[in-house]
């Protein structure tokens, strides 16, 4: 939202600022993020400190990729595969399933990463279906002999904390928290309901770690009231895939990828500053796209009169096609109205690129002078 239309302009003010800079294109290589001395180990050296010898970790989640929703909590994989290079990890995640006529579970590995995702209907009783899926899932470990673990690892409490409250009742199971979601920001989230204050705050009281993804979401579950032991613990990015390349010098490539939520990421305000940015530079071009409505994204271009040839869109899509992406880009654009740390911001510095982004969440964290360009909210 623009108050008096400010906001649009200053970011196009940074965006036109970062479009005249030359280091833009010369110097892109200090926007590296080093993955083994930044995000990547600070996780691995936290889960490392609990035992000196490889651990048995059940990861738990809210949000996984799944035949559900292909890329719902990408970055939460993205963080049990790091986990994975240092312990065992065994992933239980279980989610309804359009269609499905009975609860079926489904066992694979991903990138080292052992998956058992339980699928089960849809219909009444949803809360009794779900606790009887994840019974199911715990008793598909102990029959084929998985279920020896030392410690769970929750990812995001709502509104799956319950199974890790369960398994410590059950089992004795300690457990660390990951926390990703913007719902404890009153501002976002007026009205987050009993339900959701009780469960976070058991969830938390009980957890052995908590570890959010910027200081700012930390600052904010506390200010919820979720006491704990605090440890902020940022995401990930595999550099094997994200890495710098050259980059040709014209047009200067702008991209920008998300779920393309209007209410999150303003993708209406992106666009009009684009639009603003097209009609005094031609020699731009925006990559915009993501898991979301794409083709609304594009209707909206057109209505708003962008040059055809200075934008360009596109679909859900494999990681190695956004790592390409980003790399022959110059710059990422996020103009956010809430966010705690998107993967894409990670993503984008280990390419080389610098970001223009809204001051908004835990992003201010990690975007210095010399990482690209915050626009404060109005």
């Amino acid at each position: 939202m623009f108050k008096n239309g400010r906001k649009e302009k200053d970011f196009f003010h940074c965006l036109q600022l970062e479009i005249d800079s030359s280091a833009l294109k010369r110097h892109y290589e200090r926007y590296l993020l080093l993955l083994k001395s930044g995000t990547f180990a600070a996780l691995i050296n936290f889960t490392g400190h609990l035992n000196s010898r490889r651990l048995h970790i059940l990861f738990l989640a809210s949000w996984y990729p799944s035949r559900t929703h292909n890329t719902l909590g990408n970055f939460i994989q993205h963080h049990a595969e790091a986990i994975a290079t240092r312990h065992d990890v065994h992933v239980l995640y279980i989610t309804p399933l359009e269609g499905a006529d009975q609860t079926f579970i489904q066992d694979e590995t991903i990138a080292g990463v052992k998956t058992t995702i339980v699928y089960y209907q849809k219909g009444a009783f949803h809360l009794l279906r779900r606790f009887i899926a994840f019974k199911k899932g715990i008793l598909h470990l102990q029959e084929n002999g998985l279920f020896h673990f030392d410690i769970a690892h929750l990812n995001v409490i709502w509104p799956q904390g319950w199974q890790a409250i369960y398994l410590r009742w059950k089992y004795g199971l300690r457990y660390i928290i990951t926390e990703h979601w913007t719902g404890y920001d009153l501002t976002v989230r007026p009205h987050p309901g009993k339900m959701v204050a009780h469960l976070s705050k058991l969830t938390t009281k009980n957890a052995e770690v908590v570890c959010p993804v910027t200081d700012n979401l930390g600052s904010t579950m506390r200010a919820f009231g979720l006491s704990g032991h605090y440890v902020t613990v940022p995401n990930v990015v595999d550099t094997n895939i994200f890495h710098i390349e050259e980059k040709s010098s014209s047009p200067i490539r702008f991209i920008h990828v998300s779920s393309l939520n209007e209410k999150q990421k303003n993708i209406t305000g992106i666009l009009r500053a684009w639009k603003k940015a097209t009609d005094t530079n031609h020699a731009i071009h925006l990559h915009i796209g993501g898991d979301g409505p794409v083709n609304m994204v594009s209707e909206e271009a057109v209505k708003l009169k962008i040059p055809s040839e200075s934008i360009s869109f596109f679909g859900e899509q494999t990681w190695d096609f956004i790592a390409k992406k980003m790399t022959a880009s110059h710059c990422l654009l996020l103009f956010s109205n809430y966010e705690n740390l998107p993967c894409v911001i990670a993503e984008a510095l280990a390419s080389g690129i610098p970001v223009i982004s809204t001051a908004t969440g835990g992003i201010g964290e990690h975007i210095s002078e010399d990482r690209g360009v915050l626009v404060q909210k109005c």
